[in-house]
């Protein structure tokens, strides 16, 4: 197999992991679950992911779940911060919301009156 051959399968393999994570964001995303989806040993599978990668799996699933709790505090306005942050596989919503202003700089609640202040302008533009 030719080197180009291996670092295609191996970009298969990242863009399959994070598949993964996509999918089971509520649930604890081990290293060993991730290793075992791909077939590999946790140790073979850490550095395949980390040379292909441009961030590490804990920088991808904290980012990815902060984003996709970002998008569900703006759309679903009448749920809980603590709800938002069970879903997304927080403990508790001072974790979420820790974690939520170290990523994006401001409070998950300040973020959500954002979003709405901004939508309202918007749509007091039409």
């Amino acid at each position: 197999m030719t080197k180009d051959m291996s670092s295609q399968n191996y970009q298969r393999l990242i863009n399959k992991t994070e598949d993964y994570i996509e999918q089971h964001l509520g649930d604890p995303i081990l290293l060993k679950d991730l290793a075992s989806n791909a077939h590999l040993s946790e140790f073979h599978f850490h550095r395949i992911y980390s040379k292909y990668s441009t961030e590490t799996l804990n920088e991808f699933v904290t980012r990815f779940k902060l984003e996709r709790a970002a998008i569900y505090l703006t759309v679903n306005t009448s749920i809980s911060l603590t709800e938002i942050a069970l879903n997304y596989g927080y403990n508790d919503a001072s974790t979420f919301s820790r974690a939520f202003k170290r990523y994006f700089k401001i409070s998950p609640s300040n973020y959500r009156k954002q979003q709405e202040l901004t939508r309202d302008s918007l749509q007091n533009m039409k």
